[in-house]
């Protein structure tokens, strides 16, 4: 994956280089459009116990420029968290929770939670679909048995399905999601969710998305020849098993969709480096807090 030089690490730590800057840039971002009490809907308030808190003149609820987002109760200070954020989403590849955990001295258990609540601030807003010339197309990640080619049924395997924006031989914007099987209910999620109806679409030959035809009108399908045909398509696949595969190393399929999430966030972001982390701030602010055993739960 190509990555566009973004915010230096020196321009980093002169934005925020200690808790307080963290804690005014955060509350800046979460009353934005003003503030409104969460408890009488109030929109009068004094300052709070801590630094860039807001308690409520008419019910005194205090709240903290971290309560009610995905920053809400963690085991770190705010300026660690910032820190590990720039890590995840500037470095070339990213950066795995055993990493972190050494890097910054905690146990790879806080940061692996950490790093599930910045997967879920990076899901798709679905506001933005694949327009113009979409090619799609369905891989395996795991190993697959003796005998096992193809579009096989093992359950060690991963499946996914792809789709990625043509442009003169280079790739736009992409997504992926992990299916159940190949059929057309579970390859029409993806077409429904992140491609225009509009779009140009091209499949190989396979006969789960003939029926997709009615509703994408402009959907063809060629012989994929061994990925000759979707070179560009097939590059960016193997792109993606790459970077799991020494990235993360290893990941339960429960979690794959997270991954996937994280993968095509930093890609559909790669020549926006510059903003990238002030969007992630942003999103972070913006999502509502989660527990190990919410994520837990949610794993599919």
């Amino acid at each position: 994956m190509k990555i566009d030089k973004g915010l230096s690490r020196k321009e980093f730590k002169e934005k925020y280089p200690d808790n307080s800057s963290c804690l005014q840039y955060l509350g800046e971002l979460k009353w934005a459009d003003g503030y409104e009490c969460k408890g009488c809907k109030s929109t009068t308030y004094s300052r709070g116990k801590q630094a860039y808190s807001r308690r409520c003149t008419k019910c005194q609820y205090d709240e903290s420029a971290t309560s009610g987002t995905l920053f809400h109760k963690i085991k770190f200070s705010i300026s660690l968290a910032f820190e590990m954020l720039y890590e995840i989403v500037t470095s070339k590849k990213g950066a795995n929770s055993v990493w972190l955990a050494e890097r910054f001295q905690l146990q790879q258990k806080t940061t692996w939670l950490f790093r599930q609540k910045v997967q879920e601030a990076m899901k798709s807003s679905l506001e933005h679909p694949l327009e113009d010339e979409v090619h799609v197309d369905e891989f395996e990640i795991g190993t697959p048995k003796k005998g096992q080619q193809g579009r096989s049924a093992s359950e060690e395997k991963v499946r996914v399905v792809i789709a990625i924006e043509h442009r003169n031989g280079a790739a736009g914007r992409g997504y992926a999601q992990v299916i159940t099987d190949y059929s057309c209910s579970s390859l029409k999620p993806i077409f429904d969710q992140h491609i225009a109806r509009d779009a140009k679409v091209e499949t190989d030959g396979w006969s789960g998305y003939k029926p997709l035809k009615t509703e994408y009108p402009n959907l063809k399908q060629k012989l994929s020849e061994k990925g000759e045909n979707f070179k560009m398509l097939h590059i960016q696949i193997r792109n993606f098993k790459n970077w799991i595969r020494g990235v993360h190393s290893y990941c339960n399929k429960e979690y794959m969709n997270k991954y996937i999430q994280e993968y095509f966030y930093r890609f559909n972001r790669r020549n926006f480096r510059k903003n990238i982390l002030e969007n992630i701030l942003k999103r972070m602010v913006e999502g509502s807090p989660i527990t190990y055993s919410h994520i837990i739960k949610q794993a599919i």
